[in-house]
């Protein structure tokens, strides 16, 4: 009987030992993968038009960057203005919804939403919008709202911090995404100590400063003159750096592992592989690399509320795929948009060299060349040309399966053809030698960071 137990006891821990081995290669080769996808798919953003290369920063503070949203009717969502005139009741509401302009000061849209939600006892779901804005910036834009009384928001429309709603309106339709016009962008670029110039340093005696700054005031004062008639009709119509992540690009690769069905890498790659960060974000991101989800949720920052969502509902479900779905809509959308939008950028790179004059077999929109967004409508909608052999390349490099983007119980994602360059309207140049103003407007899903990676290096 001695004998007996010895031995299934060896059994037992040579099973645990055999398990436990399995366990470290397949997470050494999960972490592999997800590693060797980042590396592979860094954002792809290095084509210019400009290329000025000044030394400046921008949204040093919040107010550094202003995004006024303009509506389908070409109304200015101005900063600080009331447009109650402009947005009157309907003659005949039926109760159902409301809108009203939103201005927000270091606030996402959707954390934005959620506390909206929270405080007038509603869901998430129960509001509207045209397009998300910048966090680290001014911004206003038009909500709408369903089941929602006049008086509930007129109570909150001064209660939360850095939050302001205004100009309510009664109405009988709903705000979805898309329903606006673009947006006007007001940016502030401070010029570093380099770019200043200051003619009394003609006279400065100090050799340590002039060695210091001559050539880099030489090439900046040269910048800033060139700045004085620039003209800027065009940029590329790439997809920001936003739509990757600024500060953990990874929201691209997510993407294509969800296309790929692999959700258990697309969990471990969000809520897990710490990138940049560091405290308590990194612990938990490492807690969940090595399989302790319950120990990641005690250590997870509550700014991470998805991430916690998401590991939440995978402890309650034990599906990865599931896991995902407890997102809002738009989120949940994110990250194949953002797989998509990596793809197009990758066709603006490969078009650069030939140029975005119309050519043979390219597909115009308003005279202008576009790319495809590749999606399970695709098959249709190729160009022919230079332009539909870049975009049979890229899906055949990626092993692209366009039908797949119809994804199971997750969503459809059809694709639609996109503009390879996109107009500058109304742009405006002010510039001395402390700081650079930016004005311009853009239509709908165009970026600001296209316009501005032409003047500053890094733009995030």
């Amino acid at each position: 009987m001695k004998n007996y137990l010895i031995i299934h006891q060896r059994k037992l821990e040579s099973q645990k030992n055999l398990e436990d081995y399995r366990n470290r290669i397949m997470k050494k080769y999960r972490k592999n993968k997800i590693i060797k996808t980042l590396k592979k798919m860094k954002p792809n953003l290095n084509k210019y038009i400009l290329n000025l290369k000044i030394d400046g920063i921008i949204k040093k503070y919040p107010e550094d960057f202003i995004v006024e949203e303009i509506t389908k009717e070409s109304i200015v969502l101005e900063y600080g203005k009331e447009l109650k005139e402009t947005f009157k009741d309907v003659s005949k509401w039926n109760g159902t919804f409301i809108h009203f302009t939103l201005e927000k000061i270091n606030w996402n849209t959707m954390d934005a939403i959620r506390e909206l939600a929270k405080r007038t006892n509603s869901k998430r779901k129960n509001f509207g919008f045209a397009g998300t804005k910048d966090k680290f910036a001014i911004t206003t834009q038009r909500v709408g709202c369903f089941g929602i009384k006049p008086e509930t928001l007129e109570k909150i429309k001064d209660s939360i911090k850095d939050l302001k709603i205004k100009d309510i309106q009664k109405t009988n339709i709903g705000i979805r995404m898309g329903d606006l016009w673009g947006n006007r962008f007001t940016i502030r670029i401070r010029l570093n100590d380099g770019n200043k110039y200051n003619e009394n340093n003609k006279n400065n005696n100090n050799e340590n400063n002039k060695n210091n700054n001559k050539n880099n005031n030489k090439e900046n004062i040269k910048s800033l003159k060139t700045l004085k008639n620039i003209k800027l009709d065009y940029v590329l119509n790439y997809y920001g750096i936003q739509r990757f992540g600024s500060f953990r690009p990874i929201t691209h690769v997510v993407g294509k592992f969800i296309y790929n069905r692999d959700f258990e890498s697309a969990f471990y790659t969000y809520c897990g592989t710490p990138l940049m960060e560091k405290g308590k974000a990194f612990e938990a991101r490492s807690l969940i690399d090595e399989g302790y989800f319950k120990e990641s949720l005690k250590t997870y920052p509550k700014r991470l509320y998805y991430e916690i969502k998401i590991i939440r509902k995978y402890l309650k479900t034990g599906s990865f795929k599931e896991s995902f779905k407890i997102l809002p809509p738009q989120l949940k959308s994110m990250f194949v948009n953002a797989y998509q939008s990596y793809l197009f950028n990758e066709m603006i790179n490969k078009r650069y060299k030939y140029g975005f004059e119309a050519q043979q077999g390219d597909i115009l929109l308003d005279g202008i060349p576009t790319g495809a967004l590749l999606g399970s409508n695709s098959y249709s909608e190729l160009a022919e040309g230079i332009q539909g052999e870049i975009e049979r390349e890229i899906i055949e490099r990626e092993n692209i399966d366009l039908k797949a983007f119809k994804i199971e119980d997750f969503g459809n994602f059809p694709g639609t053809r996109r503009k390879l360059i996109t107009k500058v309207y109304d742009f405006e140049c002010h510039a001395n030698n402390r700081e650079i103003i930016l004005k311009f407007k853009l239509e709908k899903g165009c970026y600001a960071t296209a316009v501005l990676r032409e003047f500053i290096p890094e733009v995030h």
